[in-house]
């Protein structure tokens, strides 16, 4: 599989001098199987790119995969080109507990919030339920509950001897969270590559506890009780300079010299095979 990252920033995008290495896109990610399969996750201002790229590409069978309805995963969807083509066939898969995907997409496309409606789009969309072990192709996809305001999954894709994990929008030790800090380590462990929110430093989130993030110490050490050697840290604040999170990374890698330390970038592509 190749996973490449269109959008790695949280809450609101950025766009400065600070912020150009790691990008200000929200998120979003690509994942092309190796039978060609196109997996979107989450739509934030990166999808925008992506849907060009997809374009280019003649990709027009889509799968989107949304881990929460937040504003920063869902407010590029109506900038995504695919879905103003005829010829294009989109599953969107979301959780049902709170909200579907398509209330959450229609709300969003509501005038004057936006100019279109999504029953006004070309493309062939299906909106399906993110059950907790599905699969697309020969890519097998679970799911975790996270540790977030609002009903929020986690996702672990397998193909052949591959494992990713994508935990964004994840408050590993939260108080009184959904899921128990220890459920993540079974559920991480085995994987090539873990991707997870580090949005706060220990001392900012002393003051954040219940946003539903975490800390780079946390991650890290969810990678050593899981056994994980390959990190890369997402969800960056819209506060951090690329300064800030190199100053991070170099922080946590003098700690675990073991662990092969990243942190995710728009444009950064990893390849598993």
């Amino acid at each position: 599989m190749v996973i490449t990252f269109y959008g790695t920033r949280g809450s609101i995008a950025v766009a400065n001098k600070a912020t150009n290495q790691y990008g200000g896109n929200t998120t979003c990610v690509y994942i092309e199987s190796n039978s060609g399969d196109a997996i979107i996750i989450d739509a934030g201002t990166g999808i925008r790119k992506l849907g060009l790229h997809l374009l280019e590409n003649k990709k027009d069978k889509i799968h989107l995969l949304f881990t929460h309805y937040h504003w920063d995963h869902i407010q590029g969807f109506p900038f995504f080109v695919p879905l103003f083509l005829k010829n294009t066939s989109i599953d969107i898969y979301g959780s049902n507990k709170e909200v579907t995907a398509e209330k959450a997409l229609v709300y969003q496309m509501t005038k004057p919030y936006f100019p279109a409606t999504l029953d006004a789009l070309s493309a062939d969309i299906t909106f399906r339920e993110l059950r907790n072990r599905m699969k697309i192709g020969k890519m097998m996809i679970q799911t975790i509950v996270n540790n977030h305001p609002d009903y929020t999954l986690g996702l672990k894709f397998t193909e052949g001897k591959n494992t990713f994990v994508f935990l964004t929008d994840n408050e590993l030790f939260a108080k009184d969270g959904r899921t128990p800090y220890a459920k993540f380590v079974d559920f991480v462990k085995g994987a090539d590559i873990l991707v997870h929110d580090a949005q706060y430093t220990d001392e900012v989130y002393e003051n954040r506890m219940g946003w539903g993030h975490s800390t780079f110490t946390q991650v890290m050490q969810l990678a050593k009780d899981s056994g994980v050697k390959s990190v890369v840290l997402t969800h960056h604040d819209h506060s951090s300079t690329d300064q800030f999170i190199d100053k991070q990374l170099n922080d946590m890698r003098s700690k675990h010299p073991n662990t092969n330390l990243e942190a995710a970038a728009d444009g950064k592509i990893i390849i598993l095979r």
